[in-house]
C-alpha cells in the first residue's frame, strides 16, 4: 500500500482510538515480521470470531501464527478506518500467496485478496473487543481454483 489508511474520528478520543488501530494494523497485522499484539490488546480481550477463541493476547498470537505459516507473505492493509466513541471500524484486505497449508488445504502458490471489516472496542487505551466479517467464499474461491 503507497499509504496509510484514510482516518475519520467524531472527536479527540475517537481519534487516538483510531490512530490505535492504524499502529496496531502497521505494527501487528503488516506480516509475519510483525509483532507485540500484547502492547495493543487488553489483558481480557475478546475476540467474537465464530471460527474458535482468539481471546486474549495468546489467543490472537496463535490465530496470527497460523495465519502467516499459510501466508508468509500476507498483510494486512487498512483503506479506512472509523471512529466514534469508543467504537473504531476498519475496512481492509489481507493479501498474500499461500505458501504453507491453511485449513485442510496443502500449499497451493496462489495469491490470494480478500476484503474484511472488523469493528473494534477500545478502552483504556487498548483494545478490549473485536469482531469481523470476510468474503471466506472469495477466499476459498481463490485457493481452490486459482484468482
Amino acid at each position: 500500500m503507497a499509504h496509510g489508511p484514510s482516518i475519520f474520528a467524531d472527536s479527540p478520543a475517537a481519534s487516538a482510538n483510531a490512530e490505535l488501530l492504524a499502529a496496531f494494523f502497521a505494527t501487528v497485522l503488516s506480516g509475519p515480521a510483525g509483532a507485540g499484539a500484547e502492547r495493543f490488546l487488553a489483558s481480557d480481550f475478546r475476540d467474537h470470531d465464530p471460527a474458535g477463541d482468539g481471546s486474549g493476547p495468546e489467543g490472537v498470537a496463535a490465530k496470527l501464527a497460523a495465519l502467516w505459516l499459510a501466508f508468509p507473505d500476507g498483510r494486512f492493509e487498512p483503506f479506512e478506518i472509523v471512529a466514534a466513541g469508543d467504537r473504531v471500524a476498519v475496512r481492509s484486505r489481507l493479501v498474500g500467496t499461500q505458501s504453507g497449508p491453511f485449513g485442510p488445504l496443502p500449499a497451493s502458490g496462489r495469491v490470494i485478496d480478500i476484503a474484511f471489516f472488523d469493528l473494534y472496542r477500545v478502552a483504556g487505551g487498548r483494545i478490549a473487543e473485536h469482531w469481523h466479517v470476510f468474503d471466506e467464499a472469495g477466499l476459498m474461491r481463490q485457493l481452490e481454483q486459482g484468482a
